[in-house]
């Protein structure tokens, strides 16, 4: 109930206005007390019902202070007690270390805020300025949507932010960024022309102290880099090279193993340490440029253009004579030739890299690292990451992608249906429990940080759908993979949390994992490319280890179930209609093309 005082305005014969305030103020103020102790009569009534708030913080990166989001909170608690508004300790939410340019890795904002904004549980969003929601115009408009479609206000301690506000402090935001970037690009550039450096020195270097942008060279280090180009003009490859280092103990630039990939870097933006034109005593600023991907929000190098390339010359830090540098060089453009043809490198289309069936799932059974496709020559063959690239794994066996994956398969079916096996691995899995909870935690932590990429670019295809001319058969097919794909990251991430020390296994759940093996496999022998498929497999299978052995003889594996799977298991969880995914995302007036079954 809202009870106001009215202002009655006095008739008196003068007819004066002042005089009419006067009189009105005192008749109202009359009725305002006696409104004020009607309610202290009648503690349920109040002037209006308090609004409930939930803050946010965020702060751009580790540099900055951590307890800027402590100070942001105090800030704000001030500002909603002056509001009136209502907190919960509940609905404080922030996000430490993230940069607002962008929506991704943000899951403070993403999935926890904008999760309960959906559920109602707050009436206004209070936060410090606009651009700690974003400094991206497109994602700070499509933030303020998701929060009117959840009825929910966005307030910072000046008031509640208008959509004209919201648009142009959209554009100031996004305009801060562009010139920030210019500005620390064009001081940066002045210290290059200086003939110093700014940032971190390369390797072969020095910093002196004292003096920043100065550096000397490390004699030590510039061995290393002289011992490399002779190498290599010589016709050692990369991997060659690399493994002389490894065996030798010499320390990478990094401090980490050693990667052949570090040499001469990728054929495109040509990164490696024989590009860097620093050790011919000459410095070169600007040869790549970062651009940010608004699909993925990842950082994408790029070829800067000619023009903007800045050329000094440093001959003090020379490390190598120029005849050894041409003569490295030429061995390059002939290993590039013989690779991609006369006419060079040819740049390629842009493409999600394909996932097989079995992708993150094999495992090396000598360091425990990844596999991962080695060749993808006649079905492909895979190998241990670390022993490929890194050489600091022995096990340099490459296996066939194929029989591997018809091995699992035939295992799965052979020993997950044995109810004699899955007792065995129960028993087994008690002295295990510690270290697979340990593993647990970091798988479900980065199925998480997965799961909250996918619901946001599910959430801007929709979004695309009523902005965009592209056709919408695309764009739900688009969502409809993504959609798969998430399911089966909930059901993992739930499977992940029901890890137990239970050792004990009753014979209905026996059986119900047995049909559901039973099933996935003869849909994988029909068609191991089905997403739907490969999901269910990964949310099985915990790990598939591969056991080196000698050449020409049959591979050994190891498979491991994951045990909150055996005690039960949503083999393929039901997927949301694309009229489900469209009206979620308050797009329900949209109609669009019904899904086959």
């Amino acid at each position: 109930m809202i009870l106001e005082a009215s202002i009655i305005p006095a008739i008196v014969s003068s007819g004066s206005r002042w005089q009419k305030r006067l009189v009105g103020w005192k008749l109202g103020k009359k009725l305002h007390t006696a409104t004020r102790d009607h309610q202290m009569a009648h503690p349920k009534l109040k002037l209006a019902t308090q609004l409930r708030a939930a803050l946010y913080a965020r702060f751009s990166n580790d540099v900055q202070n951590e307890r800027s989001i402590d100070r942001q909170f105090a800030d704000l608690e001030k500002a909603a007690q002056r509001l009136g508004f209502k907190l919960d300790k509940r609905h404080y939410y922030c996000d430490r270390a993230q940069s607002g340019t962008s929506l991704f890795e943000r899951p403070g904002l993403t999935r926890e805020l904008l999760g309960a904004a959906a559920k109602n549980e707050f009436d206004v969003v209070l936060v410090e300025q606009t651009d700690r929601l974003s400094r991206e115009q497109a994602d700070t408009h499509w933030l303020a949507a998701r929060f009117k479609f959840y009825n929910t206000k966005i307030f910072t301690p000046a008031g509640e932010v208008s959509a004209l506000q919201l648009t142009f402090e959209g554009y100031q935001n996004a305009d801060f960024i562009t010139k920030l970037a210019g500005r620390v690009k064009s001081g940066h550039n002045e210290i290059a022309r200086a003939g110093k450096i700014a940032g971190k020195k390369p390797y072969g270097y020095d910093g002196v102290l004292g003096k920043p942008g100065e550096c000397v060279i490390n004699e030590k280090q510039a061995a290393v880099v002289r011992r490399m180009f002779t190498e290599y003009a010589s016709g050692k490859s990369p991997r060659q090279i690399v493994q002389g280092f490894i065996d030798e103990g010499i320390p990478s630039p990094s401090g980490a193993h050693w990667n052949y990939q570090g040499i001469v870097g990728g054929s495109e933006t040509g990164r490696g340490l024989i590009h860097n034109r620093l050790y011919i005593g000459e410095l070169v600023r600007n040869r790549f440029t970062n651009v940010k991907n608004p699909d993925t929000g990842r950082r994408i190098v790029r070829k800067s253009a000619q023009d903007d390339l800045i050329v000094v010359p440093v001959p003090h830090l020379r490390i190598i004579g120029q005849e050894l540098w041409e003569a490295a060089h030429a061995v390059r453009l002939a290993r590039q030739v013989q690779m991609a043809g006369p006419g060079g490198y040819k740049p390629r289309p842009v493409l999600p890299r394909k996932s097989y069936l079995l992708s993150g799932l094999l495992r090396c059974g000598t360091c425990n690292g990844q596999m991962t496709i080695i060749s993808s020559a006649l079905g492909g063959r895979v190998g241990c990451s670390s022993a490929a690239y890194r050489r600091t794994c022995n096990h340099t066996k490459t296996y066939h992608l194929g029989t591997v994956t018809n091995e699992v398969i035939g295992k799965m079916h052979e020993q997950l249906t044995n109810p004699e096996f899955l007792k065995a691995r129960m028993k087994a899995k008690a002295a295990e429990l510690a270290k697979a909870e340990k593993e647990g935690n970091v798988e479900r932590v980065e199925a998480q940080r997965k799961l909250d990429r996918l619901n946001l670019q599910i959430a801007r295809l929709v979004s695309a759908i009523e902005n965009t001319d592209a056709p919408v058969k695309e764009l739900m097919d688009s969502i409809k993979a993504k959609e798969i794909e998430r399911v089966g990251l909930q059901e993992r991430i739930r499977l992940l949390g029901a890890e137990t020390n239970v050792t004990v296994l009753q014979p209905t759940a026996m059986s119900a994992f047995g049909k559901s093996i039973e099933t996935l496999a003869g849909l994988l022998r029909r068609n191991e490319n089905d997403p739907a498929c490969r999901l269910a497999l990964s949310n099985i299978i915990d790990c598939v280890i591969v056991h080196p052995t000698p050449k020409k003889r049959p591979y050994e594996l190891s498979m491991y179930a994951r045990l909150s799977a055996i005690r039960g298991i949503e083999l393929f969880p039901e997927r949301r209609s694309h009229q489900q995914i469209v009206a979620a995302e308050g797009l329900s007036r949209i109609t669009v093309e019904a899904e086959p079954r």
